[in-house]
C-alpha cells in the first residue's frame, strides 16, 4: 500500500476503508461476541512503541522484538492465554489487515466456528471464490460435508490462472482467509506434534514467566530463538484436524491499491476519490491526496496516491508492481519505504521539513503536555533548538533550564540532553540539526512504555 503504508506503519494500522483504522475495524466486528478487554494484539515492539503506538494504546499487548512469522506468534499467545486465565479458551485468530464487508455474516460464520473448535478441531474460514484469482492461496474441502462445516483435504499454493479457473469450476476449493478457530490447548498439541523444536522453547518460556519473571522480558529475551515458519507451513497443512466453514462475507485482504479501488465506493464516472482533488472527465480512477491538491483532466483507469513526501502513478491492474518500487528503494540511501515526513510518537510527533543529504536537517517537532523525549546523546550532531509555542523544559548535562517562545537552546555535539513539555499546551520547536548520520545516531530513541531508553 506504499506510498500511505511504510514499514514503520503497516497497513493495519491505516484508514483504507472508512473513519476507523483496519485493526479498529477488526476489533470492531468481533463485538458482541467477543469482549474487547479479551483481544489480544501480537504485534512488533517497534510498531507498539513507534509510529503506531496510538492504534495499540489501551489494548492487550504481545510485543514481539523480531518477526518469527505467524506460527510462533500465535504458539505463544495461545500459551500465555492459558497461564493467565488459568483455563483452555478458544482463540479467534485473525489478521488485523483484511476487510470484512458483511459483519452479520462474519458472526454467523464465527458460532459455527466456535461450535466445531469446542470437538478439539482445527477451525478456518474459507473465502467462496468469486474469480479465478492467481493472487491468494486456495483450500481444497471434501464435496460432502456436516451441514456447512466440511472437512479439508489439502491447502494450495497461489496457482497459476488455468489452475485457478480449473478450482473455481471444481466449486470445492475456497480462498485461504487465514482466519482460524481452535481451542488453545489444541493448537499447541499440533505445534509440539509438527514443530517439536518450538515446544521446547516454549516450554522454557512458560517455565520463567510462571516463575515470577515478567512474561513480556521473557518474550523479548527468547523469541528471537524461535523457528521461522507459518502457521500454514507449520501446522495447518500437515494436521488432520483440520474443518472449514465456508465464508461469503465481502472479505478482502486489500493486497493493493487496486483491491482498494475494487471495495470502494465509486461515483457515477466509476472515480474513487478521497482528499484534495479536483476530478475533471475522468473514468475508473483512484485519486486520493493526502494534502497536496491533486488536479486530473480526462484520464482513465489511472492510481495516483499523493502523500507530502511521495507520489504513485501507475494504470488500474498495475498496483501490484508497487513491491518493486519499494524493493528498488531499500537499495538507496533515502527513507520513503520507512517512515512518512510526519512521525508519531508517544511524545508528540515531529516533521522532516528539509535536509539530511546535505549534512543538516530541519524538522518540527510538537511534545504534547506532559510529555518527554529520551535522555540523549549525539556523537556526529549538533542539534539547534528555537521554541515557536508553549514553553520548552530542556536538560543539557547538569544544567535544567526553561526556554520560552521565540528562545532558544543549543545542543552541542556529544552533550547529554532532555526535552519536556512541562506546560498544560503543546509545545511547537523548530529542531536544526548540523552533523553527519552515522549508524545509531541515525535513530530516534524514546523510552518505551516501561520506561527504557
Amino acid at each position: 500500500m506504499w506510498p500511505l503504508s511504510r514499514q514503520q506503519l503497516p497497513k493495519q494500522f491505516l484508514k483504507l476503508s472508512g473513519a476507523a483504522s483496519m485493526l479498529s475495524a477488526t476489533i470492531g466486528r468481533l463485538s458482541p461476541l467477543v469482549a474487547k478487554d479479551d483481544v489480544w494484539v501480537v504485534t512488533g515492539e517497534s510498531h507498539a512503541t513507534g509510529e503506531a503506538f496510538s492504534e495499540l494504546e489501551g489494548l492487550n499487548q504481545i510485543m514481539e522484538p523480531c518477526g518469527r512469522n505467524t506460527a510462533p506468534a500465535i504458539a505463544v499467545a495461545a500459551a500465555l492465554m492459558q497461564d493467565l486465565s488459568g483455563d483452555d479458551p478458544i482463540m479467534v485468530v485473525l489478521p488485523a489487515d483484511h476487510i470484512v464487508a458483511d459483519k452479520d455474516a462474519f458472526q454467523a460464520c464465527l458460532n459455527k466456528a466456535v461450535e466445531v473448535a469446542q470437538g478439539d478441531r482445527l477451525v478456518t474460514f474459507g473465502i467462496v471464490p468469486t474469480q479465478p484469482e492467481t493472487g491468494f492461496g486456495y483450500i481444497q474441502a471434501e464435496a460432502s460435508g456436516q451441514g456447512d462445516i466440511q472437512n479439508v483435504l489439502r491447502f494450495v499454493e497461489k496457482p497459476d490462472l488455468e489452475n485457478a479457473q480449473r478450482m473455481l469450476d471444481d466449486g470445492n476449493y475456497y480462498w485461504n482467509s487465514g482466519m482460524f478457530v481452535w481451542k488453545a490447548s489444541v493448537i499447541l498439541e499440533e505445534v509440539e506434534k509438527y514443530i517439536p523444536e518450538m515446544t521446547a522453547l516454549l516450554n522454557g518460556m512458560r517455565a520463567r514467566w510462571n516463575g515470577g519473571e515478567l512474561w513480556q522480558e521473557v518474550v523479548r529475551d527468547s523469541f528471537d530463538k524461535m523457528p521461522d515458519v507459518s502457521i500454514d507451513y507449520g501446522i495447518m497443512e500437515k494436521s488432520q484436524r483440520v474443518s472449514l466453514v465456508p465464508a461469503d462475507i465481502g472479505w478482502s485482504d486489500v493486497g493493493s491499491w487496486d483491491a482498494v479501488h475494487e471495495i470502494a465506493e465509486h461515483d457515477v464516472n466509476g472515480n474513487d476519490i478521497s482528499g484534495n482533488v479536483l476530478a475533471i472527465d475522468c473514468h475508473n480512477t483512484l485519486l486520493r491526496s493526502e494534502r497536496s491538491l491533486i488536479a486530473a483532466i480526462g484520464i482513465d483507469d489511472i492510481i495516483a496516491v499523493e502523500t507530502p513526501d511521495a507520489i504513485l502513478l501507475c494504470r488500474a491492474g498495475e498496483s501490484q508492481r508497487v513491491r518493486e518500487i519499494v524493493d528498488s528503494l531499500k537499495l538507496g540511501k533515502e527513507r520513503y519505504h520507512l517512515e512518512h515526513v510526519t512521525v508519531r510518537r508517544p511524545w508528540g510527533s515531529y516533521t522532516v521539513l528539509e535536509g539530511r543529504a546535505d549534512g543538516y536537517q530541519i524538522k518540527r517537532l510538537e511534545v504534547q503536555p506532559g510529555a518527554r523525549l529520551s535522555m540523549q546523546a549525539h556523537q556526529h550532531r549538533s542539534e539547534h533548538w528555537v521554541v515557536v509555542a508553549g514553553t520548552a523544559t530542556v536538560t543539557c548535562g547538569e544544567l535544567v533550564k526553561t526556554v520560552a517562545k521565540n528562545e532558544s537552546a543549543y545542543i552541542s555535539i556529544g552533550e547529554t540532553h532532555r526535552l519536556e513539555n512541562r506546560g498544560k499546551i503543546p509545545l511547537h520547536l523548530i529542531e536544526v540539526q548540523v552533523g553527519d548520520y552515522l549508524g545509531e545516531d541515525d535513530i530516534e530513541r524514546f523510552e518505551d512504555i516501561y520506561g527504557r531508553t
